[in-house]
């Protein structure tokens, strides 16, 4: 082989295939609702744009990968603000390029960790990184599959013991995608007992902890956050992309144990990931903000509410999800998830099969809140027509 096993084998990442279909409808002519991809058509918040134009400095220089002063103060005013964390003896936080860049290079920290340990649980359906990151790092990918019936939670301690006793890491993510459930105060606490039971890295996929039902900034109910209940062996990735719709700007954080960070830190200095010092001002003051964050969570469930009414009358869903801003759909029992979305995309409306966002989850698609609000009652239509003839 040209190269090693791991990227000769690789599989197309999958928005890449979305993203492929959607080029093939454009160029064919056919008006596209794109609910594939989730990256949701919102105009970036007008300040966020001008910070960054008004920082291109006349001179370029290598950046830190520690993150300037003013973006640090105010990460940490996010932090207080939202979570009542600050600095201290055992928390502290890194600048990062998104998550998902860090969500990549995290994993070459974690294999062969305590005694040599290779393997790195997370959850399926889930994020593809996750496991392309542990391939990449010689470790194993251990996918556990989700369940509905106990509302998605991921469940490690049902692994076999030798598996579990090879755990190097955990990767959770609630709100989850692609399913929008959340976790309860008393599951994560759960699931930190194990952690540290068995000396197991916990990692937070928290891309989404911003993203609720618009009616919770009423109620003061938030999705509840790992590091609340402890920090110890912890950490939570944090992200600008779904909070600001900065998806095309990556910048987020990693938060959590300091003991942690101090050595992550000396690893991502040899990484080249540095955040530009623009995109550095423009999340500044995007941390800075929490009203234009409001405004996308009443967009996001608008979106949802619309969309969750249309499919729920398909036979399509039951439960509305109250976090995140994907709806999972369970289809047929007879039913192909990868047929069905791209029946459906011939129509010009793409989805994500189940397949496509796991290991062997056959069965639903992904609708991604992506097209603007006007776009919605003709897709759905669309929808509708497509469903009533297949069913």
């Amino acid at each position: 082989m040209t190269l090693n096993d791991v990227t000769m084998n690789l599989p197309t990442y999958p928005m890449e295939a979305l993203a492929k279909i959607r080029q093939d409808l454009v160029d064919a002519g056919t008006r596209v609702f794109d609910f594939g991809t989730g990256d949701p058509r919102i105009p970036t918040w007008a300040p966020i744009k001008q910070a960054m134009k008004d920082s291109i400095p006349e001179i370029s220089q290598y950046p830190s990968i520690n993150g300037s002063p003013e973006l640090r103060k105010s990460i940490w005013g996010y932090c207080e603000r939202r979570f009542s964390y600050q600095e201290s003896d055992d928390l502290d936080l890194i600048p990062t390029n998104g998550s998902k860049e860090a969500v990549f290079h995290i994993a070459l920290s974690l294999v062969g960790r305590a005694g040599g340990r290779k393997s790195i649980l997370y959850p399926n359906p889930g994020y593809p990184v996750y496991k392309s990151s542990i391939l990449f790092s010689g470790g194993t990918p251990v996918p556990i599959n989700l369940d509905a019936d106990d509302g998605f939670k991921i469940k490690p301690w049902d692994l076999p013991e030798s598996v579990q006793a090879d755990a190097a890491a955990l990767w959770i993510n609630y709100p989850h995608n692609p399913t929008g459930s959340t976790a309860d105060e008393g599951y994560l606490k759960e699931i930190i007992a194990w952690c540290q039971k068995r000396d197991v890295i916990l990692l937070s996929d928290d891309c989404y902890t911003d993203i609720y039902h618009s009616s919770w900034d009423n109620s003061g109910e938030r999705p509840h956050h790992i590091l609340k209940y402890g920090h110890k062996n912890i950490l939570s990735f944090m992200s600008l992309s779904k909070r600001s719709g900065l998806t095309g700007y990556r910048s987020g954080f990693i938060l959590g144990d300091r003991k942690l960070i101090g050595s992550i830190r000396k690893a991502r200095a040899n990484f080249g990931v540095g955040t530009p010092l623009p995109i550095q001002a423009a999340a500044t003051v995007a941390w800075n903000d929490d009203e234009h964050v409001a405004e996308r969570r009443k967009i996001f469930t608008e979106r949802l509410d619309y969309c969750f009414e249309r499919l729920q009358k398909m036979n399509m869903i039951q439960d509305r999800p109250q976090a995140g801003f994907y709806l999972w759909c369970p289809l047929r029992e007879d039913d192909d998830d990868i047929t069905f979305s791209l029946d459906l995309a011939k129509h010009g409306v793409i989805t994500s099969p189940s397949q496509w966002l796991s290991e062997g989850i056959k069965g639903y698609v992904r609708l991604a809140m992506v097209p603007d609000q006007q776009d919605l009652k003709p897709a759905m239509d669309i929808m509708e027509t497509f469903v009533t003839k297949r069913y």
